[in-house]
């Protein structure tokens, strides 16, 4: 009996460590990805931005609604490119990394600096989560994406209605 605990501990210690391993191999790999797609989006290439992307992915973005399919996505690129929206820089950072069945989940965080036709420069960053579907050729496409800001945009208006305030 004592050897079959000892086995049995001795199997979820060495699986911990495989996993703990496997968690570090796909996070620096996410990592990895992370670089070309920030690139990407500095460049514009927002044709190669979509090949990571599956024909049915299902994009969630910050104070939008809902985006799907991978026709709906080129659109909404279009759009951004048509308003004159240019990044300037773009930061990924994998934080966390959960195998989910079929799926692994990609959490992490982003800095964003862009330049808005009528608005000028401006910052954010907040946090992202992407659903990434393994395929057979071991690439990965994303087949969910969901970011936020951390930046409160009330708290802006805020500000400002209480310096017009001061203004009267």
């Amino acid at each position: 009996m004592k050897n079959l605990f000892l086995t049995c501990v001795a199997i979820l210690f060495v699986a911990s460590q495989l996993y703990a391993q496997d968690e570090a191999e796909l996070k620096a790999k996410f990592n990895e990805m992370n670089k070309e797609f920030s690139q990407m989006m500095v460049d514009g290439n927002h044709s190669g931005m979509l090949k990571w992307y599956e024909d049915d992915a299902i994009s969630m973005p910050s104070y939008q609604p809902m985006i799907k399919g991978i026709d709906a996505l080129k659109k909404a690129q279009e759009m951004d490119k048509q308003m004159g929206t240019k990044i300037t820089a773009f930061t990924l950072e994998t934080t966390d990394v959960m195998p989910a069945g079929d799926y692994i989940l990609e959490i992490g965080l982003y800095r964003i600096s862009m330049v808005l036709p009528g608005m000028g420069a401006i910052d954010d960053n907040g946090k992202y989560m992407n659903v990434w579907e393994p395929q057979d050729d071991g690439s990965m496409k994303i087949k969910v994406d969901i970011w936020n800001t951390d930046l409160n945009p009330w708290t802006a208006m805020e500000g400002e209605h209480e310096r017009m305030d001061k203004d009267e």
